[in-house]
């Protein structure tokens, strides 16, 4: 066992401290991104909220629309249907006032 970085405690992980919950890596399997700020409640790479997964091991996102949760696989909000991610190609979504996939046009209405 590390000693964390922030709290100088012996219960550093691979992924975060179990003593101050700070994450260091981000837990979902094809992702992996390094976490680089301190108080990041969600990863910047593919959206996964921390709190929610450390406290209950939930895959979690929060939509960039309408601000509520949604499983980390489900492709379309289910409340707004904002698409996460294009349905055709598979290309993030960078905006919500997209119309069209940047990568292959298909339509997001």
């Amino acid at each position: 066992m590390d000693k964390c970085p922030v709290c100088k405690e012996q219960k550093k992980g691979k992924f975060w401290c179990s003593a101050c919950k700070t994450v260091f890596v981000c837990p979902m399997q094809n992702c992996g991104a390094e976490i680089r700020k301190r108080d990041a409640a969600d990863c910047p790479r593919c959206g996964l909220i921390f709190a929610e997964y450390i406290k209950s091991k939930k895959m979690y996102r929060q939509c960039p629309k309408c601000k509520k949760k949604q499983g980390l696989s489900d492709p379309q909000c289910k409340h707004c249907r904002y698409w996460f991610n294009c349905p055709t190609c598979g290309h993030k979504v960078p905006s919500t006032s997209m119309l069209t996939c940047p990568r292959c046009a298909t339509s997001l209405r």
